[in-house]
């Protein structure tokens, strides 16, 4: 997606978000929440091309490609985790936003769980 394209969609949805706010507030976070999908999304659909980018560079570093995978889930899921707390934050839900980011970081230790493994059997075989 190009960046004029999303700098249009988000004017677009501040302006729609200014409007609805004053008539229906009760409507206005999901005007919010719909125009961050919808730039998200094309962002993303530019991320899927430099992810297999990113893949063959590694390859030719001589790492593993499931390095290059835990790293590119991480990043995903890091971006998705930021996206969901600042949405909650601009709604004043602080507190899902705070439970939202320790979520996130669980799931990044989780997504990286077997290469700490491998790095922990890497380590005892080195010290043995």
């Amino acid at each position: 997606m190009d960046i004029v394209k999303i700098a249009f969609a988000a004017i677009l949805t501040a302006l729609i978000y200014s409007l609805i706010r004053q008539i229906r507030p009760e409507m206005a976070p999901l005007v919010l929440i719909g125009g961050a999908a919808v730039i998200i999304l094309g962002a993303a659909e530019s991320f899927f091309g430099v992810s297999d980018g990113i893949e063959e560079l590694m390859t030719l570093a001589g790492i593993n490609s499931e390095n290059a995978a835990v790293l590119i889930k991480s990043l995903g899921l890091c971006i998705v985790t930021q996206f969901a707390a600042d949405m909650c934050r601009d709604n004043s839900c602080a507190t899902v936003a705070s439970a939202v980011e320790i979520a996130g970081r669980v799931g990044v230790v989780i997504i990286a769980m077997p290469m700490l493994k491998t790095v922990a059997s890497l380590a005892l075989g080195l010290i043995t």
